[in-house]
């Protein structure tokens, strides 16, 4: 391990190397010459290592994390040169780099299915540009751009003045703590804390920016959130024009190029709203020399597609790739070579995953359990109980996989097998694993239970879930998975 020096022919570092950041003691592999200022290490492999093994390598470097955070940066060298791992041998006891590659090969084989699964369910899926999609990027070196001073086109809102503390709140959202603040950082748009939605100005589809930073960088913030610190947030001045997203992010960008500029930092800060006011930015223009904003819209959309259809394709490549390295390694060696496999798991989404409408229904701030019936029979019985239980054990259909979200699971959801449209909602009230022998005593339906189940404890909510039924939340989760169309229990997270 060596420090790196100053950018010239000698110093920049060779490919084939990890880079140490000293202060996260995170390792990334560079596949490209590089080089580092301060507070990073370079570590080169004193083995060959191939390439389909690097990111085996990495996870066993960045396994030693927590490690090496313990010491001083001064110590860090030392400790790292006497750390051991473990590494799978053959043999002959030498390092195993075919199961090395086999693994990662298996692990990072990107899965198609998985991408249109998300694609389908944030409404991604159409990738094909329109025809005014495809014009407006082919005019687009002859559009026809005007200057706008910037307080002529937003306003900045007011918010209330919070009485906490960046150092005083949660980094993660909590029963209380739900409302994201907004601060001069850079990382997660500026969205890093949590603070209470009592008492706070609630801010959402507006443009942010910090006003005491070292990154002047807008963002556009459609969700729920409110001002911290040394930040502001403007929103578009003309009422009579309802912006929409992807003219908002067209607007970020033009924004960002009188903004978000090398020569500010915090030695040279750029300001606030009474600076940033004054400055003007370019917008493409219509007939009437006003902001075109269907253009604007189209160039963000086709944008969108075509980064999309990139993913797609590039996934579609090499999994075609994945399949061609397996099926020659198997005809060459002439056996087969069994890996741990990773489930996709099919039983479990995140809100995020889901269009804001229906995350927006259920606040998406709590775990759900979306479950089915069989028939009248069954759902009698659940409701006669106020019971719903799911399999658990080693068993075809078993949430064991899924202890860890019972506890947090507060709403179930319950739809017939075959009419994902007739909905009911139930409050859970708890849970408690039961036998085969319990459920037969109170009369299951089924009389051939399995072994071991979870039963969630119930009360039923007047709710209106015609918006679900019209919005298709159960035809998503068959759309996801065909496997759901048999009724298996869907938990959706946050």
């Amino acid at each position: 391990m060596r420090s790196t020096g100053f950018v010239n022919k000698k110093n920049i570092n060779p490919a084939g190397t990890w880079s140490l950041g000293l202060l996260q003691m995170d390792f990334f592999y560079r596949y490209k010459p590089w080089y580092a200022g301060q507070f990073v290490r370079k570590i080169t492999p004193k083995i060959l290592i191939p390439e389909g093994a690097v990111l085996f390598f990495q996870t066993i470097l960045n396994g030693q994390k927590d490690l090496l955070l313990s010491v001083l940066v001064r110590d860090v060298d030392k400790l790292f040169k006497k750390t051991k791992v473990y590494l799978p041998i053959t043999k002959d006891n030498k390092i195993d780099f075919e199961f090395m590659e086999k693994i990662v090969q298996e692990l990072t084989k990107p899965s198609l299915h998985e991408v249109e699964r998300y694609l389908l369910t944030t409404g991604l899926n159409n990738y094909i540009l329109t025809d005014s999609e495809q014009t407006s990027l082919d005019d687009f070196k002859n559009l026809k751009w005007r200057e706008f001073l910037m307080d002529d086109l937003f306003e900045k809102q007011k918010t209330k003045k919070l009485s906490y503390k960046a150092k005083e709140l949660p980094k993660q959202p909590g029963s209380y703590y739900t409302l994201p603040c907004l601060t001069s950082s850079f990382m997660n748009q500026g969205l890093n804390y949590y603070a209470p939605r009592n008492g706070a100005t609630i801010l959402n589809n507006v443009i942010s920016i910090p006003s005491n930073s070292d990154v002047y960088r807008a963002y556009y913030q459609p969700n729920d959130f409110t001002v911290l610190s040394d930040a502001y947030a403007i929103r578009w001045k003309d009422e009579s024009i309802e912006l929409k997203d992807k003219q908002y992010l067209f607007l970020v960008a033009c924004i960002n190029k009188v903004t978000n500029l090398p020569i500010y930092s915090y030695k040279n800060k750029l300001g606030g709203w009474e600076v940033v006011k004054n400055k003007s930015i370019l917008l493409p223009v219509n007939d009437n020399n006003q902001p075109d904003f269907v253009v604007m819209e189209n160039i963000i959309s086709a944008l969108q597609k075509s980064a999309i259809a990139d993913v797609v394709n590039y996934t579609r490549q090499n999994l075609d790739a994945s399949r061609r390295v397996i099926e020659l390694d198997t005809l060459h060696s002439g056996t087969n070579f069994e890996l741990p496999m990773v489930a996709e798991s099919f039983e479990r989404y995140k809100w995020e995953y889901f269009d804001k409408s229906i995350r927006d229904f259920f606040a998406s701030d709590k775990t759900i359990l979306i479950g089915c019936y069989k028939g009248k029979k069954h759902k009698d019985w659940i409701d006669t109980h106020l019971i719903y239980n799911i399999r658990l054990g080693n068993t075809k259909g078993s949430m064991e996989a899924n202890r860890e979200l019972f506890d947090s699971t507060l709403l179930l959801v319950l739809y017939e097998l075959g009419k994902p449209n007739k909905l009911s909602a139930y409050k859970i009230v708890g849970n408690k694993e039961m036998g085969k022998e319990e459920l037969l005593a109170l009369d299951y339906p089924n009389n051939r239970p399995r072994k071991s189940y979870m039963a969630f404890r119930i009360t039923p909510l007047e709710m209106d879930l015609t918006f679900l039924a019209e919005h298709h939340l159960v035809e998503r989760l068959i759309e996801l998975n065909s496997e759901n169309a048999k009724g298996t229990p869907v938990f959706i997270q946050p």
